[in-house]
């Protein structure tokens, strides 16, 4: 464990190194407060500086969860700039929840597939995300969290915790029917256990619904903002992707647009669904981790704009986890992938440190 927690904090040290070079900005202290916030994550740092509003374009954020904001607003007590809040907290999760991880997966799988997952994940285009002022380390963390207790049968407070999850991101909302599934096959589901399990799981939630009605006169007022700012309204996923597909051959756009909002959009949805395929043959129908994959793949493709698929695919570990059972089989894959997603890396993180879109 000591030589994942080394591995782990280099690995962050060498995100930001390679960030801080690419991006320009000197001195390091402004390139972090710049690095750390860009696109949504000025968004959570505004949230847990003047909380959520009802006025101007900032009303728009009542889409972002509360439970990430909350933890910046707890940290920015001790005099910490809420950007470096943000950053600090992100990446203690980082470490927290990869720990946790690797020991979900080495006791389902092994210790090879489970150093492979955290390897994968740790190098994976858009694992910038994991050190910057967004939710995906958190929402990692309290996955495995999650699941980690569901798998020691434990379902009640599985289920708080992914009702936690489920307000720092929306894919928590995925995390009950997977532990009922944990339930099915352990012999422990009956009415009185789901109800339990569901009661709890909505604990945490309510509250965020409550904000919505407050300040917006409806418990789901979220979905009318994405729908108006975000393009994001249900749609079959073959239509989002093939949309996807679409944008990048015929784009009179920018070249930024077809590549980063066309072919990279597509590419991502489009492995997502081949993986769960795979899934299904290699795990079977019984899985939690295949049941997770699936919902989770349905849940960002499930729109006629797909938008972020690179960054949605960090807060569905079980993809990493299928793709290092691949490569300890076949280890071509490996040597072609890893050179691929380094590459991928430092094209993703310059355009995001330069401001540009990199989902």
């Amino acid at each position: 464990m000591k030589k994942i927690i080394i591995y782990l904090i280099l690995n962050r040290l060498a995100i930001f190194l390679l960030a801080f070079f690419l991006s320009g900005i000197r001195p390091f202290y402004d390139f972090l407060l710049t690095f750390g916030k860009r696109w949504d994550g000025n968004s959570y740092t505004f949230i847990a500086t003047h909380g959520y509003v009802t006025t101007g374009s900032e009303k728009n954020f009542i889409v972002f969860p509360p439970l990430y904001p909350m933890f910046i607003k707890i940290v920015t007590i001790l005099n910490i700039d809420s950007v470096l809040a943000g950053v600090i907290i992100s990446n203690f999760f980082f470490v927290l929840g990869m720990l946790l991880l690797y020991k979900l997966i080495s006791s389902n799988w092994n210790k090879n597939i489970a150093s492979l997952t955290l390897i994968l994940i740790s190098i994976f285009p858009t694992t910038y995300f994991f050190s910057v002022s967004y939710p995906e380390s958190l929402f990692v963390f309290l996955f495995t969290l999650s699941l980690y207790f569901a798998n020691k049968n434990k379902f009640l407070i599985s289920a708080l915790i992914g009702g936690f999850a489920a307000i720092t991101r929306p894919f928590g909302l995925i995390i009950f029917p997977t532990i009922i599934l944990f339930m099915l096959n352990t012999k422990r589901l009956s009415i009185i256990n789901m109800l339990l399990t569901g009661i709890l799981f909505a604990i945490p939630i309510i509250p965020y619904g409550y904000l919505n009605y407050t300040l917006f006169g409806n418990p789901i007022a979220f979905k009318t903002f994405l729908k108006d700012n975000w393009q994001k309204s249900f749609d079959f996923p073959w239509n989002g992707i093939v949309a996807s597909w679409k944008r990048g051959f015929f784009t009179k756009d920018s070249v930024n647009y077809k590549y980063f909002v066309g072919f990279a959009e597509a590419i991502a949805s489009t492995f997502a669904w081949i993986f769960v395929v795979l899934g299904f043959k290699k795990w079977r129908f019984k899985s939690p981790y295949l049941l997770y994959l699936f919902l989770g793949t349905v849940f960002f493709t499930s729109t006629g704009f797909i938008l972020s698929a690179p960054r949605y695919l960090l807060s569905i570990p079980p993809f990493f986890i299928l793709l290092a059972e691949l490569m300890s089989k076949k280890k071509f894959i490996f040597y072609i992938w890893i050179p691929i997603s380094l590459s991928l890396l430092c094209l993703f993180i310059q355009n995001f440190t330069l401001g540009q879109w990199a989902f």
